[in-house]
């Protein structure tokens, strides 16, 4: 039995205000988001932007900001596109090596969309809900993990992750700049799976806003 504390790594490219009526904000997540693991492929990004974009938009409002609305379709493959960059290469990063989608800029503009404004969030977070807290490993094999305190420490949801990797990022100024950001009107995310990654896997995450 081992124990360890592993931490999670995000990054951010590119005033927010003081929380305004902010007990009347509330989460809005489905019961499909809630219920379902998320898998190790064909993962369901759509399940996944819209799960992300309920907590960014949580957030907004607790700030007094405007809620944000999808960005399409066309940018959420942009951003499925780069977290696989990211996860093949193992590079946390902003700009690629992908021939005409090294940019944000770039892959907003492949993606179809109009914008005068955009930003990026990226991330990398592991399958089981293990970052940032200390952890036994109880089988390595079947992937069973547990807090030192014993409670079981499963494999994250739709809802779960999207939480979880928003939380993370409100806690980073960048982040939560890019994503209180007033100018922002419309947002996508995504993310891809590695399946080498220790402790069963990690999902590398991109998010996107353009205003």
């Amino acid at each position: 039995m081992k124990m360890n504390l592993t931490a999670m790594f995000i990054g951010a490219a590119l005033i927010f205000s003081l929380p305004s009526a902010a007990d009347a904000c509330t989460r809005t997540v489905s019961k499909k988001a809630a219920q379902t693991i998320v898998p190790a492929g064909r993962i369901n990004q759509s399940l996944l932007d819209s799960a992300i974009r309920n907590e960014v938009n949580y957030h907004r409002c607790r700030a007094g900001l405007q809620k944000v609305s999808s960005a399409g379709n066309g940018l959420v493959k942009q951003a499925a596109k780069h977290s696989t960059w990211m996860a093949r290469s193992q590079q946390l990063t902003h700009r690629s090596t992908v021939p005409g989608l090294a940019t944000l800029k770039q892959r907003v503009k492949k993606a179809g969309v109009k914008f005068r404004t955009g930003s990026e969030n990226i991330g990398m977070v592991h399958r089981y809900q293990i970052d940032n807290r200390r952890f036994k490993i109880l089988n390595a094999s079947s992937c069973q993990f547990a807090t030192y305190e014993g409670q079981a420490l499963p494999a994250h949801s739709y809802a779960s992750l999207a939480r979880h990797a928003v939380n993370l990022w409100m806690q980073s100024p960048g982040h939560r700049k890019n994503i209180l950001d007033r100018r922002v009107t419309r947002m996508s995310a995504a993310v891809a799976f590695d399946p080498k990654a220790q402790y069963c896997g990690r999902y590398w995450l991109t998010q996107n806003f353009v205003g």
